[in-house]
């Protein structure tokens, strides 16, 4: 075996001879994991080597019989050497020792042991398509079988459009075949990784793999929505319509699955093909209000998911029926409400929004609905719960105050001194940018701030107090959160407009990159406007205009103004200031 696997100069290959003369035995003898000599050649790329012990074997005579016993020996995995030799690195080595076996044995890659590695599934896998036709051209009638009940076109699927269409025009039967561990067919592999050329060259060469499901009874697309592969999906649904109405063992088409993962991308993706779009694809209308087993329709599961995007588009839909009952007598208001987190919680959480939006579009409680939805609330899990952010927001509260207190004293610009030649008409010791109307800004902005910051400080100082009520001290934190808030955008707008009261005579430019640079601490309204605004459209789509804006106050406005008022108060004392002259 060391010899065999050690060299291929005259010195080894004389070697080899003189042990073969000695033990000729050896020749097909095994290593404890079953390895002839003939494996560890071929593992070590051995090119002569290989060939020596061929010539060794024919020399033994058998018309062949002797070279087809020794090659085609297994070890303990079920391998031959010519596995070995696909194996190998080197691309010209491997091509050598392919030809050189085949030339050796025709049917070397021929049926393996049951569930083995068949020669030609292991080239596919590994990528030498070449080989793996050289192989084929060898012997037609080679074994395509691979782990676990898989087949070469298992492993074509995942990588190699070449060979997946060689191998359908080899062997079609190939498509139709299921793993042993899920049934799993190759349509099922391209599907779950994504690759919709392999997709449509196996529909091209039979639709009817789009309609054979795996062992738990998903088809191809329910595996393609899980694996979040848009345009394996659309390949299937185009050439496929009737996928859409598929349903796995739970009784979910892919509709369901793509709500209840909450796969917003997917769902944008997939949605305009269910209501015909673009124009001349099919409608998928049927399945929007299907239920599963549990009788739950998409609508429900988005529900249930509490991801905002698949319920908006579920929405925007007027045949999507909002009060559809499932098997426990609940509609999809009456999973919203119970999905709404109970204590402290972000008043834009997206399960509060779309309980929202189906309470507002006239969605309705099912049979089930007795009392109260609301689960109860769990008083020594919120105390840890605000305890825990207490001293986070009271230190930032605390810092801002600081801040501001300082910044009141330390006014852009400076003072007024007593031998100041331009102080005429103005009193020793007050700024001297006061006239300005940024300047103002910046007390307006900073004496919010302060305002703010203080409320912030004593509502978190009532939040954290054990002594108070579960419930007030909740109210209280919200309190601080909000003042808090309120209290960073108005410290923001004072510095900018600070900065821009002290440079904008001598350096203008500076002064406005310092203003867009403070416009970032508007990013969060503009994701409050954009969050709002999808809201309404969703709503104007199912109501009308007329009665959507009677809902605009409560919804829209009120949190919109909640977000801006220290804005507005700045704004609108600049706006008096100027129309009254005061300066």
């Amino acid at each position: 075996m060391w010899v065999a696997s050690s060299g291929d100069s005259p010195n080894f290959l004389e070697s080899a001879r003189v042990v073969y003369g000695k033990a000729s035995h050896l020749l097909d003898g095994c290593t404890a994991k079953g390895d002839t000599p003939f494996h560890c050649a071929a593992r070590a790329g051995m090119v002569k080597m290989l060939s020596q012990l061929i010539s060794l074997a024919r020399a033994e005579g058998g018309s062949g019989d002797r070279v087809k016993e020794v090659l085609r020996k297994p070890n303990k995995q079920g391998e031959t050497a010519l596995h070995e030799a696909l194996r190998f690195a080197d691309k010209a080595r491997v091509e050598a020792m392919v030809s050189m076996l085949m030339a050796a044995d025709a049917e070397l890659a021929r049926v393996p042991p049951v569930d083995g590695t068949s020669p030609l599934y292991l080239a596919v896998l590994l990528g030498h398509d070449d080989f793996a036709e050289k192989l084929h051209e060898h012997d037609e009638g080679l074994s395509y079988s691979g782990p676990n009940g898989q087949n070469a076109l298992h492993a074509a699927v995942l990588g190699s459009i070449r060979m997946t269409e060689n191998l359908l025009k080899w062997n079609k039967d190939l498509s139709k075949q299921g793993d042993k561990n899920k049934g799993s067919t190759p349509l099922h592999f391209a599907a779950s990784r994504g690759f919709r050329e392999m997709v449509t060259a196996l529909l091209n060469s039979d639709k009817s793999l789009a309609y054979q499901p795996d062992n738990d009874g998903s088809f191809p697309i329910h595996v393609a929505v899980i694996g979040k592969n848009h345009n394996v999906v659309y390949e299937l649904l185009t050439k496929c319509p009737d996928c859409a109405q598929q349903q796995d063992a739970q009784g979910k088409t892919f509709l369901h699955i793509t709500a209840q993962q909450g796969y917003s991308d997917l769902f944008c993706f997939v949605f305009p093909m269910l209501q015909g779009k673009p124009k001349g694809k099919p409608s998928f209308a049927s399945i929007i209000n299907m239920q599963d087993n549990d009788g739950n329709t998409g609508l429900h599961l988005a529900v249930k998911a509490g991801t905002l995007r698949p319920f908006y588009f579920m929405m925007l839909d007027k045949d999507v029926t909002l009060n559809l009952s499932n098997c426990e007598q609940k509609t999809a208001l009456d999973l919203s409400q119970s999905n709404i987190p109970t204590g402290v919680q972000f008043d834009l959480d997206p399960r509060r929004t779309i309980h929202s939006l189906l309470k507002l579009a006239g969605g309705r409680y099912g049979g089930a609905h007795s009392g109260n939805h609301d689960p109860e609330l769990d008083e020594k899990e919120e105390a840890e719960k605000i305890m825990d952010c207490t001293q986070t927001i009271g230190v930032v509260a605390a810092l801002v105050v600081t801040i501001t207190f300082a910044a009141a004293f330390s006014v852009p610009g400076g003072y007024r001194a007593d031998d100041d030649p331009k102080l005429s008409n103005h009193t020793a010791g007050t700024p001297v940018l006061a006239a300005s109307p940024s300047f103002q800004a910046f007390i307006i902005a900073n004496n919010i701030a302060m305002f703010c910051s203080t409320m912030a400080t004593i509502s978190i100082t009532y939040a954290g107090v054990p002594a108070v009520d579960i419930r007030t001290r909740k109210r209280a934190f919200g309190c601080s959160v909000f003042f808090l808030n309120s209290s960073a955008r108005s410290l923001a707008a004072a510095f900018a407009f600070g900065m821009y009261a002290a440079l904008a005579p001598v350096a203008h430019a500076a002064a406005v990159v310092t203003w867009i640079c403070m416009a970032a601490t508007l990013v969060d309204v503009a994701w409050f406007v954009t969050l709002f605004s999808t809201s309404q459209l969703v709503l104007c789509n199912r109501l009308g205009i007329g009665a959507c804006m009677l809902r605009f106050v409560g919804l829209a406005v009120v949190p919109l103004v909640a977000v801006l008022w220290p804005y507005a108060i700045i704004g609108g004392f600049l706006a008096y200031s100027k129309s009254h002259g005061i300066h």
